[in-house]
């Protein structure tokens, strides 16, 4: 579906564009930094690893031998925040003239990602379940020309017992659409995440990686993608946020990845 009446009511959405890329992408991720609007509250028995105002990345402390309770409560939280009355993020249409629901009488497709995935592996000394878990609230108007992902939160986990960490830890958290039209442009992709867009597709794929322990959690909170301007044609479908854990094992490796899609 093309925007072809009423596209003055796209000019808030793109200005917010060009303000994300001249501030949000320019921001790097700093250690022990405080105050983020996307930590809210830590899960008990996991400590900031790297963290600014838009994300965080966090692990489990050393402390913590019931892996199966820090896991609950962060599920817990997420739970909470998705039954929460209010949206989890600012829309970028301020004043109410152009951007997000904008258009009066029509329904918006805004809806939560909710995914979770576990698999049995067998590694020398033990074996358990490696497990992929994750929201993110995506918002997308009636004419579907864009989409926000807000208030991402996921996490992976190495759950067996022997050994007791995995050798290192690889998450990834990744954002998809399937477009039609112009190039889509990928606003606010953390820092150092890999950015792709194409006439048919667009993404931002965020990895980092602990060492040494079994478990990463990641929060971010928005990453929009935008039609390059109102003249072009352009939609949305096939919107996708999906995480990945990559358990290392000496030389070996397991992947879990769990994933949710939007309504087209």
């Amino acid at each position: 579906m093309g925007i072809t009446t009423g596209r003055h009511r796209r000019t808030a959405a793109l200005a917010v564009t060009a303000a994300l890329t001249a501030g949000g992408l320019a921001l790097g991720v700093t250690s022990g930094a405080a105050d983020s609007s996307a930590a809210g509250r830590n899960v008990p028995g996991t400590v900031v690893v790297q963290e600014n105002e838009h994300g965080r990345v966090l692990t489990a402390d050393t402390a913590v031998r019931d892996k199966r309770a820090l896991l609950d409560a962060a599920e817990e939280q997420r739970r909470e925040r998705r039954d929460a009355a209010e949206e989890p993020a600012p829309d970028p249409g301020g004043d109410g003239d152009g951007g997000h629901g904008d258009q009066s009488g029509f329904p918006v497709r805004d809806q939560w990602l909710v995914s979770g995935r576990s698999e049995r592996i067998t590694v020398a000394g033990g074996e358990g379940a490696v497990a992929a878990s994750g929201d993110s609230f995506v918002k997308v108007p009636f004419m579907e020309y864009y989409a926000i992902f807000t208030d991402t939160s996921s996490s992976v986990a190495w759950l067996g017992k022997r050994p007791f960490n995995a050798d290192s830890v690889q998450h990834t958290d990744t954002w998809n659409i399937g477009s039609v039209g112009a190039p889509f442009w990928v606003v606010g992709a953390p820092e150092g995440a890999e950015v792709r867009s194409t006439g048919s597709t667009a993404e931002a794929r965020w990895t980092t990686t602990v060492q040494d322990n079994w478990y990463s959690e990641h929060a971010y909170d928005q990453v929009a993608f935008y039609p390059p301007s109102q003249e072009d044609y352009s939609n949305v479908y096939r919107i996708n946020h999906s995480v990945t854990g990559t358990f290392q094992f000496g030389s070996s490796f397991y992947t879990v990845t769990a994933r949710d899609r939007a309504y087209s």
